[in-house]
This record gives C-alpha cells, sequence and structure tokens, in this order.
C-alpha cells in the first residue's frame, strides 16, 4: 500500500437526537462488527436527496457520550474517490486552524481504487482537553444500479473524555497500525435504496 501523506483533516459528525427507532435506509442487516465489538443501529438521516448517514454504537453508549462508533455515509455522485478525499482534506486544513490536535494521513491501497484517512481532532474549554477523537474513513467508489454510481465512506471512530486523553493517546500509539490495517481488511457492507427514498 502507497501512503500518502496530506495535512490534517475533518469535523465532529454528532448530532443529538430522540430517543426512537432509528429508520435503516442502505438495507444493511442491522449490527456491524469491528475490532471485536459488536455495533448497533443508533441513529440514521438523508440531509438531501444525494447523501444518507447511518451511525451504529456499541451496546449501552449513547450519541451524546460514546467511546466508538461505526458510520456508513453514502453519497450518491460521479465524482471519483481521489476527489471525495480531497475535499476531505480541505475541510481538515481548515479546520485546523483552530484545532491544534487536528491531524492527519491518507493511505492508497496498492489498487489504487480505495482510499483511508485517518485523522486527529480535539475539544478544548478555557485551555484544557475535552475530548479527542481519532477517525479511520474508507472510501470506496461502488455501483448503486446501472444509472447511478455512489461514493461509499465506512468509518470507525474513537472516542478519549478528560483525564483519560493521555491514557488515550497512548493506547493509540500502540494500536493505530491495527485499526488501519482491519479497516483495509473488513468487508463494507452492500448497500441498496429504494427510489422512493430519493424524495424522503
Amino acid at each position: 500500500m502507497k501512503r500518502l501523506l496530506f495535512g490534517l483533516l475533518t469535523t465532529f459528525f454528532s448530532l443529538t437526537v430522540l430517543a426512537q427507532k432509528p429508520v435503516e435506509r442502505l438495507g444493511v442487516k442491522e449490527n456491524l462488527e469491528f475490532d471485536k465489538t459488536t455495533f448497533k443501529l443508533s441513529w440514521t438521516a438523508k440531509p438531501n436527496d444525494n447523501y444518507i448517514i447511518q451511525e451504529y454504537l456499541p451496546e449501552g453508549e449513547s450519541l451524546d457520550h460514546f467511546n466508538q462508533m461505526m458510520t456508513i455515509h453514502l453519497f450518491l455522485t460521479d465524482i471519483k474517490c481521489e476527489d471525495a478525499v480531497y475535499k476531505k482534506v480541505n475541510e481538515l486544513i481548515t479546520r485546523k486552524k483552530h484545532d491544534s490536535t487536528c491531524n492527519y494521513q491518507v493511505t492508497e491501497s496498492t489498487d489504487g481504487k480505495e482510499f483511508l484517512i485517518d485523522f486527529l481532532l480535539g475539544e478544548s474549554k478555557d485551555n484544557k482537553m475535552t475530548i479527542v477523537e481519532f477517525n479511520v474513513y474508507r472510501y470506496k467508489q461502488i455501483q448503486i444500479s446501472s444509472k447511478q454510481n455512489a461514493i461509499i465512506v465506512y468509518a470507525y471512530t474513537k472516542r478519549g473524555y478528560g483525564n483519560d486523553i493521555t491514557a488515550f493517546f497512548g493506547t493509540l500509539e500502540n494500536e493505530k497500525i491495527n485499526y488501519l490495517k482491519r479497516m483495509f481488511s473488513t468487508k463494507i457492507p452492500t448497500v441498496t435504496i429504494e427510489n422512493k427514498q430519493k424524495n424522503t
């Protein structure tokens, strides 16, 4: 695998939701598995006609305070995978201006068809770090139908809070390469969308 170093990445995407059964929008079985952990569908949304997101959490965790999360982002688009990655990189370059923790690395698959972006984000209050977030985003171009191309982003997120942040960094230093290997080797769920979803 080729490693490409760019410069800094993305924003927290945590949305608070009401306690209700999430709407499954991608035809994916309810549970996902990653790093010997089971993740259950916890929240979904369709912000616009060309974007669907589904978030999964381990049992007992909540969207407003979680330690791990899996996310499926589906973008209905004809753009190339590389262009989607560059767009994300540009978002992080902007974030770096106010987040000194923000850092990233891009890894390309040997066949050049997939990319990983791993990145760190941080939040602080009164000059004290309150949250650190490690993300691994796997980008792949797929075909939903004979007439519809898409980019799927399969993502893993791990967080550390407050007094646990120092230990979080120590563990991450030892485990980061394993997270990347697992993400590249794991099977991305097959997604399907119904025509009626285009307007819902």
